[in-house]
């Protein structure tokens, strides 16, 4: 289960750093967190991708 708290953190990340919609975001989640950020919020983000029925779009 992910954590709450790092749900809001992390949405706030992600609509910060874009300026897009935080379900684009999250399925563009790859362009926009470091490494350390996508293992940190790991949980998070596939909690995001399954709660906005969106799915991650591949960096290439």
């Amino acid at each position: 289960m992910p954590d709450m708290e790092k749900v809001k953190a992390l949405t706030s990340i992600l609509e910060e750093r874009n300026g897009l919609d935080v379900r684009e975001a999250v399925a563009r989640s790859i362009h926009y967190l470091d490494g350390y950020e996508s293992y940190l919020y790991r949980d998070e983000v596939k909690y995001l991708l399954e709660t906005l029925d969106v799915e991650e779009e591949t960096p290439f």
